[in-house]
C-alpha cells in the first residue's frame, strides 16, 4: 500500500508527463495511481487529493485520445471520490467533473444520460453560495437546454431557455456568456417548433 507522500509525488509525475505530451505514459501512470490511491487510507486528505487528481487526469487524457465513453466513466469515478462538500474548493471540483461528464456524454450523442447528469449537478449544487460552483450550475442548466434541443425535445428546450433568459444577468461577467448561449438555444428551439408545425400542417 502506497503512503500519502508517495501518492502525491506520483501525481506530480503524471502531471509532468501530461505537460510534456506523453499521453500514453501519463494515462498508464494515472490509471495505476488511481488504483493504488483507492486502496489506500482515503480518510487521509492527501490520499483523497491524489485519488481525485489521478481520476481527473485519466478523464482528461482519455478525452484527448478521443475516448469520450471512457472519459465519461472516468469523470464519474472522479465525482465519486470521497469529498467534503462544505469546502468550496472540493465542492466546485466535484461539480466541474460532473459537468465534464455530461459534456462527454452529450458530445458522444447520449443526450438522455447527459441531461440526467446536468439535473444531478443542479440538484446537488444549486444552492451553493460560492461563485465558481454557481458558475458550474449555470453551465449545467444551459447545457441541459442544449441537450434537450439535440434530443428533439424543442418545447422543453424552449422552456428551459426562457427560464434561463429570465434568471441570468447580462451585466454579470460569468453569466453574460451563458445568457447569450441560452438565447441562441431559444431561437433554435423556436425554429425547430415552427418546422414541426409546418410539417404537421402539410401532413
Amino acid at each position: 500500500m502506497s503512503g500519502a507522500h508517495d501518492l502525491r509525488t506520483r501525481a506530480d509525475a503524471v502531471l509532468e508527463l501530461h505537460e510534456r505530451g506523453d499521453i500514453e505514459a501519463a494515462l498508464a501512470r494515472a490509471t495505476e495511481l488511481a488504483a493504488d490511491a483507492a486502496a489506500a487510507d482515503v480518510d487521509d486528505l492527501v490520499v483523497r487529493e491524489s485519488l481525485f487528481a489521478a481520476r481527473f487526469e485519466v478523464a482528461l487524457l482519455l478525452t484527448e485520445l478521443g475516448d469520450l465513453t471512457g472519459a465519461a466513466e472516468a469523470y464519474r469515478a472522479a465525482a465519486s471520490t470521497p469529498t467534503d462538500l462544505s469546502d468550496p474548493d472540493q465542492r466546485h471540483e466535484i461539480a466541474m467533473v460532473m459537468l465534464n461528464r455530461g459534456i462527454c456524454l452529450a458530445t458522444d450523442g447520449d443526450h438522455a444520460a447527459a441531461i440526467d447528469v446536468y439535473d444531478e449537478v443542479v440538484a446537488r449544487f444549486g444552492a451553493a453560495d460560492d461563485v465558481v460552483t454557481r458558475d458550474q450550475v449555470v453551465r449545467a442548466r444551459v447545457n441541459r437546454a442544449a441537450s434537450l434541443l439535440a434530443a428533439d425535445r424543442a418545447p422543453e428546450a424552449l422552456a428551459d431557455a426562457d427560464r434561463l433568459a429570465a434568471a441570468l444577468d447580462s451585466a454579470d461577467a460569468l453569466e453574460s456568456e451563458q445568457l447569450a448561449i441560452a438565447r441562441r438555444i431559444r431561437a433554435e428551439a423556436l425554429r425547430a417548433i415552427e418546422r414541426w408545425r409546418e410539417g404537421s400542417a402539410r401532413a
